[in-house]
């Protein structure tokens, strides 16, 4: 069955669509991933590049979906967005403690976002993505131990008034509208206006409510661009993001004793088939986000270098609220899970103009970021039903019966507050030895100071509450009033060596290291075991970039190794309520990852990426010869685009397929075989396009929850089901 979905999907992207320009050649892509402008062939660094163009036409609205087209990157969401795990190459670290940082860095025009989940709304007015592989602690340094993602967002336009408006329309009542616009305000001034609105209903059907992993969202961005003379540039940014979804939805399957009760009470047992999106829950998932973000870039070209500023501030709350039994009894709840946080960062950076026998970029870096979760008011509950549904489960890990341990109507309060400061200093050279060698040195040395207030209490009307002072929901948050602070200082360091081959080819291979600091678990721990480690990665590599055929055909691809020491692990506690943060020792990752490129024909692209990961093993420590989760020995996709004339401009058609082998997604072991397509006509006015996403209904779950063993609850997060449309869009 698997070949044939193979087989399929091939002969699908042969057909697939895109409409460039038939010049029979690949065009040159210009990337940012070293922090200068160059040709991604140029570049010694894998680096997967998305133009505003492929951005369209495959259907890319946001980081979810660069992940399906990315081989080497994978992302992972279970209660809301800000749970997110991103990986790179099997490393990376979900967030649902907010004391853990993201191992994969997030960045806007160049503004670090310290949290996964700022990046997980639609995408709007996008230039460029890239996604670049690998430990990037030199140049991009805070929280990069896998990699790093560069969202590139489009400019205002001092030369002449220009924009698009789009509307789309879909099944499960989809509606997107976005529109940009910019234009000259004077021969200096420049102004650049971009909003979306998007509404979906939810693919969850809900017995008990409203359906489940809808989306009412809009976003707007506004720039302001002065350009004084030839050498100075100051571009402003301000844009606001608002979420309100029921997300994230979860198939189930449900323990004998909980539909008996649901049936004694009149209400729809779980059919206990966790893929078929049927669910029954008495609480909707809820999650709401308001997010800001301000920033000012400066460029100063003074000839022999440039100087670049890039001041930012952003702020955002959001509260989550989830049905953790995920049934229409009233047996545990989490509600208005309130969260909050803000930073301000300075980069400063010297560049030096290109030309030389040496290029040099010296630089600074200041943050200060602060996350928050709870204001002092109940968010856990336990509800009316858990006594009848938890006496009745065997082994579960309390000391004493259910019913000694907690009551109905019992909660949780917490009010934790985190603040890190952040100073970095860094600097990387490269020497260009008779024009083909190019030896490239970097440094960074980074201090970070971490302060930790943390509060949480449990009230309880259990008997163990009055003979003890302890009950159940102890264990799922501890409780804690203290003030605990930690500093660490990191030196990072990145050595390479690259060499040319003609005009068409490259060979590199490099060593570098990154770090990203420990912190305080928030959620469970006494006070002492409250601390974890710092991270550190080491990484090798050996790569080629390649031309051939008169640049009808690119292969780049690079074997790596990399060592993750102290890794930094979270996990749900074994009630399935509540995680916990460690360091899991050492993990090795090591394997192949390749892409390519190609116009066969003038109306024909070809492009794909695999990766192989020889090794992604827990090699020390108490999960000692445990495999990665939510990592496969093979991933890969393949993309088509063919192109023709008709009438006054062109058809296109595209078809993207992507692969993700046998992994461990949690609790069980899932594959991933996705097929989207994109069949339109445009011309320099106008784009007409029906699509489909996930043709093929590949049923998957990108994550399993640990069991909820109060109820013997099994929580599968699956993947949009099949999903089709219409999009028009009028340029102008």
């Amino acid at each position: 069955m698997k070949m044939k979905k193979v087989a399929l999907a091939i002969t699908l992207a042969s057909m697939g669509a895109s409409a460039q320009a038939q010049t029979g050649t690949l065009e040159e892509v210009i990337v940012t991933a070293t922090k200068r402008a160059e040709s991604l062939q140029d570049v010694p660094v894998m680096v997967a590049a998305f133009s505003a163009q492929a951005i369209q036409e495959a259907g890319i609205q946001d980081a979810a979906d660069v992940a399906i087209l990315t081989p080497s990157l994978n992302i992972v969401t279970n209660t809301n967005p800000f749970s997110a795990r991103m990986t790179i190459r099997g490393i990376g670290t979900s967030q649902t403690d907010i004391a853990l940082e993201p191992s994969v860095g997030l960045f806007v025009d160049g503004v670090y976002l310290g949290r996964s989940g700022l990046g997980m709304s639609e995408l709007t007015d996008i230039e460029r993505i890239e996604v670049l592989m690998g430990p990037q602690g030199t140049l991009y340094g805070k929280n990069t131990n896998a990699g790093a993602i560069s969202v590139i967002t489009k400019k205002p336009n001092l030369e002449e008034t220009e924009g698009y408006v789009e509307a789309t329309v879909g099944d499960y009542d989809m509606g997107r509208i976005t529109g940009s616009v910019a234009g000259p305000i004077s021969d200096t001034v420049a102004y650049r206006l971009a909003g979306n609105a998007s509404q979906r209903d939810g693919y969850y059907d809900n017995a008990g409510g409203d359906n489940l992993s809808d989306a009412d969202d809009w976003n707007l961005q506004g720039k302001l661009l002065w350009e004084p003379t030839d050498t100075l540039s100051m571009l402003f940014s301000a844009s606001h993001v608002d979420q309100d979804t029921s997300c994230c939805g979860a198939d189930s399957t449900q323990a004998d004793i909980v539909n008996d009760a649901l049936a004694d009470r009149g209400l729809p047992t779980d059919k206990n088939d966790p893929y078929d999106y049927d669910i029954a829950v008495d609480l909707d998932s809820q999650f709401d986000l308001e997010s800001d973000l301000v920033y000012l870039i400066v460029d100063y070209d003074m000839d022999w270098a440039s100087i670049k500023s890039i001041t930012s501030w952003n702020d955002y709350d959001y509260t989550v609220t989830t049905d953790v039994d995920r049934s229409q009894l009233d047996i545990f709840r989490l509600f208005n899970d309130k969260y909050s946080g803000d930073s301000v960062s300075q980069e400063l950076r010297l560049t030096s103009n290109s030309g030389g026998d040496i290029d040099y970029q010296l630089g600074l870096f200041y943050m200060d970021q602060t996350s928050k979760r709870g204001d002092g008011s109940p968010f856990v509950q336990i509800g009316e039903d858990f006594l009848e549904i938890a006496s009745q489960q065997p082994d579960l890990p309390l000391p004493a019966p259910a019913d000694f341990l907690a009551a109905a109507g019992d909660y949780l309060v917490a009010d934790n507050k985190l603040n890190t400061e952040t100073y970095a200093i860094f600097g990387q050279a490269t020497w260009h030895i008779q024009d083909v060698w190019h030896l490239t040195g970097g440094l960074r040395f980074t201090d970070e100071q971490k302060d930790a207030s943390l509060f949480t209490k449990t009230f309880s009307t259990a008997p163990s509450a009055e003979a003890i002072g302890r009950s159940l929901l102890d264990s799922v948050g501890t409780p804690i009033d203290a003030d605990l602070n930690r500093s660490s200082d990191n030196v990072d360091w990145l050595i390479r060596l690259s060499r040319d081959f003609g005009d068409n080819s490259m060979a590199f291979a490099s060593a570098s290291t990154a770090s990203k600091s420990g912190g305080f678990n928030t959620v469970s721990g006494s006070v002492d075991d409250r601390e974890f480690d710092d991270e550190g990665t080491s990484s090798y590599e050996l790569g080629i970039k390649s031309s051939w055929l008169e640049d009808t055909l690119r292969v780049n691809a690079s074997a790596f190794y990399t060592v993750v020491d102290d890794y930094q692990f979270q996990q749900q506690l074994p009630t399935g309520a509540g995680t916990f943060v460690s360091n899991d020792a050492q993990v090795e990752v090591s394997g192949l990852d390749l892409q390519f490129e190609s116009a066969p024909r003038p109306f024909l692209r070809l492009s794909g990426g695999l990766l192989y990961m020889d090794k992604y093993e827990i090699t020390d420590g108490p999960n000692k010869g445990d495999d990665l989760a939510y990592t496969a020995k093979y991933s890969g996709n393949l993309a088509a685009t063919v192109m023709f004339p008709l009438a006054d401009g062109g058809v296109y058609w595209r078809t993207d397929y992507s692969y993700m082998g046998d992994h461990d997604n949690g609790q069980t072991e899932d594959d991933r075989t996705v097929v989207n397509s994109r069949l339109g006509w445009r011309n320099d006015n106008w784009d007409l396009a029906v699509w489909g996403k996930n043709l093929t209904d590949d049923e998957y779950a990108y994550l399993t929850a640990a069991t909820f063993v109060f109820s013997g609850m099994d929580a599968f997060f699956l993947a949009p089901p099949r999903t089709y449309g219409v999009t028009a869009r009028y340029m102008f």
